[in-house]
């Protein structure tokens, strides 16, 4: 009935089977959400691994996926990697400056990533690579998908009633319109260039 990571009441819909925690600062379910953010599926983020995002959530360096984005090498040098010997014995030593270079040079790569990319990496539910491919290609941009009735989602081709209104319900939401504008503030690439999105228009004419 409660969250074992922060306490909040548990949800489960009807129609579900699964419980969820609905409070979006719980760090277990942040933990999870940046790990599917920066995964290669995503928005492909080398380097960000379980280990590395859990102390960035300790240390309060991160609170959301938009903060990944003002990280600073020196932010990341300090923090701490493992690995294990053939012999079993764990090893714990500092990331370093090198390592750290590499994943913020990671991070900053991200940023000029597919849309379809970070449309999949937010985490809306039922929201799979193929349906972030199809939003993208269809509206070109996060600003028409917002401005979009759950009809004009659904009229969309491969997607259905359950997905429009997943999708339309999580853009509606105060908190993440607020992530959505400090991702574009950090410079995430939020739209469909022209010349892309006429190629993908053009196949689906002739399929």
């Amino acid at each position: 009935t409660t969250c074992p990571r922060c306490g909040a009441e548990l949800r489960r819909a009807e129609e579900e089977v699964v419980w969820r925690c609905e409070n979006t600062s719980c760090p277990g379910k942040l933990q999870r959400g940046l790990e599917h953010f920066s995964s290669r599926s995503a928005m492909n983020i080398e380097g960000l691994g379980e280990s590395l995002i859990a102390q960035l959530l300790d240390r309060r360096l991160v609170t959301d996926y938009a903060n990944l984005y003002s990280l600073t090498a020196k932010d990341v040098a300090d923090l701490t990697s493992t690995s294990t010997r053939s012999d079993g014995r764990v090893i714990e030593r500092r990331f370093g400056e090198k390592n750290a270079e590499k994943v913020i040079g990671q991070i900053d790569r991200s940023r000029s990533n597919e849309l379809w990319r970070l449309l999949y990496g937010l985490g809306i539910r039922h929201i799979g690579e193929r349906a972030g491919q199809v939003l993208a290609r269809a509206f070109g941009s996060i600003e028409a998908i917002v401005a979009a009735s759950v009809e004009d989602l659904q009229n969309t081709h491969e997607i259905g009633p359950v997905l429009a209104a997943s999708v339309h319900a999580w853009f509606a939401e105060p908190q993440n319109q607020r992530l959505i504008a400090r991702l574009r503030q950090a410079g995430v690439r939020m739209e469909v260039p022209g010349a892309v999105r006429l190629a993908g228009d053009r196949k689906s004419t002739r399929l």
